[in-house]
């Protein structure tokens, strides 16, 4: 298989995992060497994501100013973006702020033009309501940068509510392309954005 940028990124956070799982779950041993109860599954799993999370940075231009929202359970943690002071963001430029390789491009008919992309280490983030054709500035396969143009913010999609702003998900799955179910809470610059009803009125895309 082709080395890539995004493999080699790929084993550093992979690696630390294992270091640092012991530390995530309080793992400890006894001075005869005899490990305490093992954690169950999903505590590996959630220990495991911790590490490995990329630090994503927001999907927009350097210095940009933007507002975040939550809504209710259904919707979180996914976040929906759009300007700070909601003065217009059809047509503003996406990128996924992180290295990665487009996982998926498609229609859906609540989504609209939607991008999924593969980061590494079981972590992917998702773009609905992308205003061109969803393959217009790239295609599954594509390495992308965290500067790498996917699209822009629009409001197609029947759950637009024909309202231009971008839906924006950070998910993590360890085996195969995860979906809406496999959302995780959503982190920029190491800053977590989640929690029903929230709003963040101005922050500060740091993708440079």
């Amino acid at each position: 298989m082709k080395t890539t940028a995004l493999n080699r990124h790929r084993k550093t956070p992979v690696a630390l995992a294992a270091g640092a799982l012991a530390l995530s779950l309080g793992f400890q041993l006894t001075a005869t060497a005899t490990a305490t109860a093992a954690p169950d599954t999903d505590q590996v799993t959630d220990a495991i994501a911790d590490v490995t999370k990329p630090r994503f940075q927001m999907p927009f231009a350097c210095d940009t100013h933007w507002r975040i929202d939550t809504y209710d359970s259904g919707h979180s943690p996914a976040v929906d973006i759009v300007v700070k002071d909601n003065t217009g963001s059809s047509g503003k430029a996406v990128y996924p702020g992180y290295l990665g390789t487009v996982a998926r491009t498609f229609w859906d008919r609540g989504a609209g033009n939607v991008i999924v992309i593969n980061h590494g280490a079981g972590w992917y983030t998702a773009y609905y309501h992308l205003k061109e054709k969803h393959d217009t500035y790239v295609q599954v396969g594509d390495v992308v940068t965290a500067k790498t143009r996917i699209g822009s913010i629009g409001a197609t999609g029947s759950n637009s509510g024909n309202w231009a702003h971008l839906h924006y998900e950070q998910r993590y799955k360890l085996t195969g392309i995860p979906t809406e179910a496999d959302r995780e809470p959503v982190h920029f610059n190491g800053t977590k954005y989640t929690g029903t009803g929230q709003t963040w009125k101005d922050v500060v895309s740091k993708n440079c």
